[in-house]
């Protein structure tokens, strides 16, 4: 890890986008087929129903997390229309995390943890590789019942096709 001040970090691109946490640089691992896969496949699918529930749907855009200088890259995150424009968005109504090979448990809780003290209504962690999910919220979190998750701004996303897109072959 580096350290850099708030405003080094606010200031500076990094390919690929870094997260700030307690003064540090935090790499988000990422750039593997399946992460990168499964990104596109969960922002298509929430993007071809933004326009219709009055939303829009990111990838790897800096949140700040409540008045902290901590800095989280959710791979996808969705925000209700309208909101104001600003470099860095503040609550989100869902994140997607993505899991990569690399992604240690306790790093995803810590995220989650900022997820929810963030005020964060909705977050779901997908894992590309086992095809399974998480879903978070203020209550904790639960595997889910089954594959599709929604909330009321989203609606329903069945990860179970979005799940066999990543099977099909690449021709």
């Amino acid at each position: 890890m580096v350290s850099v001040t708030v405003e080094e970090y606010l200031r500076t691109s990094y390919e690929p986008e870094m997260e700030y946490v307690a003064g540090q640089l935090v790499d988000r691992h990422v750039g593997e087929y399946y992460h990168s896969l499964t990104q596109s496949v969960v922002a298509a699918e929430l993007c071809a129903c933004a326009r219709e529930r009055r939303y829009r749907a990111f990838i790897a855009l800096r949140i700040q997390m409540g008045d902290a200088p901590r800095y989280r890259v959710p791979d996808v995150c969705v925000k209700a229309l309208p909101y104001e424009v600003a470099p860095i968005l503040t609550r989100p109504d869902l994140v997607v995390e993505i899991l990569s090979t690399e992604d240690q448990v306790i790093d995803l809780l810590e995220k989650i943890g900022d997820y929810q003290a963030a005020g964060i209504p909705h977050i779901w962690v997908v894992d590309p590789y086992k095809r399974t999910l998480l879903v978070a919220d203020q209550a904790g979190i639960r595997k889910p019942a089954t594959q599709v998750l929604s909330t009321p701004l989203v609606g329903e996303v069945d990860f179970k096709a979005l799940f066999q897109q990543l099977d099909e072959p690449a021709e």
